[in-house]
């Protein structure tokens, strides 16, 4: 099995499972006895309303609002029972979330005896749970998360249990699941101002074009929300899947609208000003944690190349154009064995790679790195242009095992350039 936590679903080579039979469990609670919220109820019919027109069968015939616990169970467990496998199965779920001791707990609207964090796991529902019982059925989980908001609880004695926002979760063994967060991990999401919550905004808004894959939808809502809160709140997905390849959120055609960056939101076309190459920032598109090998075939995530930062201040012969934080973080271990990282785009690219050992790898002539008897550990990884360009183009980062066989591609001095760690950069 491959598990992947990604701000955006990076896109894994996708056909339709057309057969699939769509259904969805939406919840929105707003009314808490102890902080309640403005948009969560809103959210919820509107999410519901949009599933029905994109062809979900909904629960209840419409969302289930202001849920106590027993509600939430109740709900929760009969959606679960109805469920086949080979079903697609989105929940959504807007309310109040928390995280303690690193699980992550949906808070129901009955929450007067939760007055302190090591309240939350006797009066919550816990969704581990929730990804448990679906992955129980043999159906494909979608499960949507619109609840990172801060919740102040107090916790006894001084401890420090509760983490701010929601904590990612493991998928069961062999399971196919996608989790969306409105915000990534250690951050809070906005309630919104209008109608409906920044995230479930964009999420709405991004349904209006419903026929792509869901890597595609991600991106434009984590893109949105990104954009709208500074970078404050980054929407991130964890999946996992089992020999499956990930379905489009609706069946249909298998056109694929490309997400490009507006004129002058790319490099060198009046975007915001370099503000450093971030060896440790946030990865734009997601954490890769792979626990075996790519498929022979390889693994295709989808991005968009480039960026404000000129990559020859790393040194060496670094050169090109990249983002100012990582494309991709990859946890590397010999358990996934040789592998070969490569860029395809009909633009110009290069590659950066940042190591646990602190070096910075360039790859500019051949886009193409590889890790083979490297270090293990986390690898930063940038795709970029080779020019600055007005308009980001569409890139596909390539991760393939190398063949024992023929060994490792032979780069040329040029192909890999070497820069130097600067901590300023950091």
């Amino acid at each position: 099995m491959l598990s992947v936590l990604l701000s955006v679903l990076a896109g894994v080579a996708v056909a339709e499972s057309d057969g699939a039979t769509r259904v969805a469990l939406v919840i929105g609670n707003s009314g808490y006895a102890a902080n309640p919220l403005i948009n969560p109820v809103n959210d919820a019919e509107d999410m519901a309303t949009r599933l029905q027109e994109i062809g979900y069968q909904v629960y209840g015939d419409g969302p289930m609002l202001e849920q106590d616990l027993r509600g939430m169970q109740v709900a929760i467990r009969d959606f679960t029972r109805s469920l086949n496998p080979g079903d697609l199965a989105v929940v959504y779920y807007s309310g109040h979330g928390f995280e303690y001791k690193g699980t992550n707990y949906l808070i129901p609207i009955d929450n007067e005896e939760i007055q302190f964090a090591d309240d939350v796991p006797d009066w919550s529902y816990p969704a581990p749970r929730l990804l448990e019982r679906i992955a129980a059925t043999g159906a494909t989980g979608v499960i949507i998360l619109d609840a990172c908001r801060n919740n102040p609880l107090p916790e006894r004695g001084g401890a420090r249990d509760a983490g701010v926002g929601l904590a990612r979760m493991e998928t069961p063994a062999g399971a196919s699941a996608f989790i969306m967060y409105s915000a990534g991990p250690g951050q809070t999401a906005s309630d919104g101002e209008g109608r409906n919550g920044l995230f479930t905004a964009a999420l709405l808004e991004a349904l209006e074009d419903p026929h792509r894959r869901i890597d595609d939808i991600m991106y434009e809502v984590s893109y949105s929300v990104r954009n709208a809160t500074q970078g404050r709140q980054v929407p991130w997905l964890e999946f996992a899947f089992a020999g499956e390849i990930p379905p489009h959120l609706q069946a249909g055609d298998d056109l694929v609208d490309r997400n490009e960056v507006p004129e002058g939101g790319a490099s060198g076309g009046g975007g915001k000003p370099g503000r450093g190459i971030l060896s440790a920032g946030v990865p734009l598109y997601g954490a890769l944690a792979l626990d075996a090998p790519p498929p022979p075939e390889g693994l295709r995530m989808d991005l968009l190349a480039g960026g404000y930062e000129d990559a020859a201040q790393l040194g060496g012969a670094c050169q090109g154009f990249i983002a100012s934080n990582p494309d991709f973080q990859l946890s590397w271990s010999e358990v996934i064995g040789p592998i070969t990282l490569r860029a395809e785009s009909d633009a110009a690219t290069v590659m950066v790679m940042y190591g646990p050992d602190q070096e910075w790898i360039c790859a500019t002539s051949t886009p193409s790195l590889e890790l083979n008897g490297a270090t293990e550990g986390s690898y930063r990884i940038w795709v970029g242009t080779m020019q600055a360009i007005e308009v980001a183009p569409d890139a596909v980062l390539v991760i393939e095992p190398i063949d024992a066989q023929t060994g490792p591609v032979a780069m040329s001095p040029e192909d890999h350039g070497q820069g130097e760690a600067n901590e300023d950069l950091n």
